[in-house]
């Protein structure tokens, strides 16, 4: 039997030789490799076909086994197919063998006894349910020939496009690269393993990628002599390995290629190790093969320190029974201390096994990361919040706050990348200066903590501002942050501390502002709010009226007063306000609770 697997149907019927089936089909649902796939047999009877008899269909390369080179069972559940129209079939699975690379699979399909089997120029469905677990070990080709045969060995050919094709090629087992003396930068030892899942004949390859090593000096600079005139690419004639142990160099034929070196990045990654099997030899499908390579006589390194398991070493083969491209070698030897040095980078980071340092993830103290020099390099530590700094010099014409863990007013829980705030600070970047507590209390209990652009936003915040911005745009922005003085950007324009900056804004039993009925002065003041204004009065004394503040600058310069707006007149001017009470002590003559009222004046008030 020719090495390119065929799909055969023998029709074989002890008692009617000649019966003869056409129009037929065979149909994987899905065509996946390694999936159990369901199986639509279709064919079409010439003759009549009864209940001692039977249909053979050779499945060459299919298997109940797990493809991992392991048989699966025989399976004579006589319940495995769905029949149409209404003849009644059996189905049996006789499992093939490994080392035949399943070729020898196949079904027996017969009526059910007593039944009346199949009658000439029928047509009939069998369907095998994907339960059954029978699946394609490797691909199948298009040039494969699917034939039906009876017992007189007539043959039929059917065409490709009446069967489903396999794609994906085949797969090696048991693939290993032990090292011996697995220090980076030295000769070393090397050992190989694989077990082929299809027969690999003579003159076809077994290829290893062996990404970072290499076969020179550990300088960078690849051995010549491979009379390459491009150093690195070795792409000049293969070098000769002659030191297999003997059962396995009475196999193969060994050639080193040397890979391109690339700094930093594992060193050669195109390096490969090539086994050609010798003319009269085939590899077993499911046999394991082992062979070393000698360190003195061919030393062989790595530039740079290897993970375990390294995904970038690979197998591949160009056997026609079954193409494997670069598929991952199932277990190699760690080289090199790597990054065991950085506690293995902690689970939050990935090793640069050439440097032997960790790139950790980004709340990790990555690149990318703002983050203080204590923070430890093998990614076990977090990184805290940033913001604006408070505390710090210009480190530019424009940036005078940069950006640094908790503001640079708090210190990092490394553990819990959590900020714990100095006195004073707040938020989960300590990038909240907060207000005052007096007594236990925010803004001693008679304000409202605030930052200072929604203090510049408000109307009866001090400094009093007018209502509309300064371009006369008839809107109102604030005075500090977007929209400030002489700028109509809006909140697009801002001010590094306009929302981390906060103050006080204090509470008033009158009315505060630049308007009709608004004072130009709140009750409660200071930096906590911890004061209070006495009442507010005209001066008994004067003849103007001190609490008209229409056309009037208020404190700050930012606002004037509109008509029917007031002055702050404490105590009429006319006693002392003890602002811890907020009650004034009027001199003497004067009484009333802001000192408006003269003591000797008939009828209670002094005339103006």
């Amino acid at each position: 039997m020719s090495n390119i697997l065929k799909l055969v149907v023998l029709l074989l019927l002890p008692y009617l030789s000649s019966a003869v089936l056409s129009a037929t089909s065979l149909v994987f649902e899905p065509a996946t490799l390694g999936t159990p796939t369901e199986i639509t047999f279709t064919f079409t009877t010439s003759t009549a076909i009864d209940d001692s008899e039977q249909i053979r269909l050779d499945m060459p390369g299919f298997t109940r086994g797990t493809r991992r080179n392991t048989a699966g069972s025989n399976q004579l559940d006589q319940t495995l197919a769905k029949r149409a129209p209404d003849a009644k079939w059996n189905v049996y699975w006789y499992e093939g063998t490994v080392a035949n690379s399943f070729k020898d699979s196949y079904m027996l399909i017969k009526p059910v006894q007593g039944t009346a089997g199949a009658g000439a120029g029928t047509t009939h469905i069998i369907t095998i349910d994907r339960f059954m677990e029978i699946k394609a070990n490797c691909a199948t080709t298009a040039t494969q020939v699917f034939k039906l045969t009876d017992e007189t060995l007539q043959e039929t050919n059917i065409a490709s496009s009446d069967r489903t094709a396999f794609t994906g090629g085949c797969y090696f087992t048991n693939t290993r690269l032990d090292v011996v003396q697995p220090i980076d930068k030295t000769w070393m030892e090397l050992s190989f393993q694989f077990s082929p899942a299809m027969v690999i004949g003579a003159g076809e390859n077994i290829t290893f990628n062996m990404a970072g090593f290499t076969n020179h000096n550990f300088t960078g600079i690849a051995s010549r002599m491979y009379k390459d005139d491009r150093p690195g690419y070795g792409g000049g004639p293969l070098h000769a390995i002659p030191i297999l142990p003997e059962a396995s160099h009475l196999l193969f034929t060994a050639h080193w290629r040397e890979g391109k070196y690339i700094q930093h990045n594992a060193g050669f990654t195109n390096s490969t190790f090539e086994l050609t099997v010798k003319p009269g030899i085939s590899l077993t499908p499911g046999t394991t093969y082992a062979l070393s390579i000698d360190r003195v006589t061919n030393k062989i390194g790595t530039m740079c320190s290897l993970q375990e398991d390294f995904d970038k070493i690979t197998i591949s083969t160009n056997a026609v029974e079954g193409v494997v491209t670069k598929h991952r070698v199932e277990h190699t030897d760690a080289v090199g201390s790597g990054c065991s040095d950085h506690n293995g980078c902690s689970g939050h980071g990935s090793c640069n096994y050439c440097t032997e340092t960790c790139n950790c993830e980004l709340e990790y103290g990555g690149t990318g990361s703002i983050v203080e020099s204590d923070i430890k390099k093998d990614c076990s530590e977090r990184v805290c919040p940033v913001g604006y700094a408070w505390g710090t010099l210009p480190t530019s014409s424009d940036m005078g706050h940069p950006l640094k863990e908790c503001s640079g007013s708090g210190k990092c829980n490394r553990a819990q990348g959590v900020c714990i705030c100095f006195e004073g600070f707040s938020g989960t970047k300590c990038e909240r200066r907060d207000c005052p507590i007096v007594n236990s209390e925010v803004c001693a209990g008679h304000g409202t903590c605030l930052s200072i652009r929604q203090l510049s936003s408000m109307l009866d915040a001090m400094p009093l501002s007018d209502p509309t911005d300064y371009a006369n745009t008839g809107k109102h922005y604030p005075i500090y942050g977007g929209g400030r003085e002489g700028n109509t950007g809006g909140i697009g324009n801002v001010t590094w501390d306009e929302r981390t900056l906060y103050k006080c804004h204090c509470d008033s039993t009158w009315a505060v502002g630049l308007g009709s009925g608004e004072t130009q002065e709140a009750e409660y003041f200071g930096d906590a709010c911890q004061l209070r204004h006495c009442p507010s009065g005209d001066d008994p004394l004067t003849t103007l009226d001190e609490t008209d503040c229409n056309g009037k600058v208020a404190k700050g310069g930012k606002g004037v007063g509109r008509s029917g707006n007031k002055c702050f007149v404490e105590c009429s001017n006319r006693g002392v306000c003890e602002y811890e009470t907020g009650l004034c002590q009027c001199f003497k003559g004067f009484w009333g609770s802001a000192c408006e009222i003269l003591k000797d004046v008939p009828g209670g008030e002094e005339e103006k």
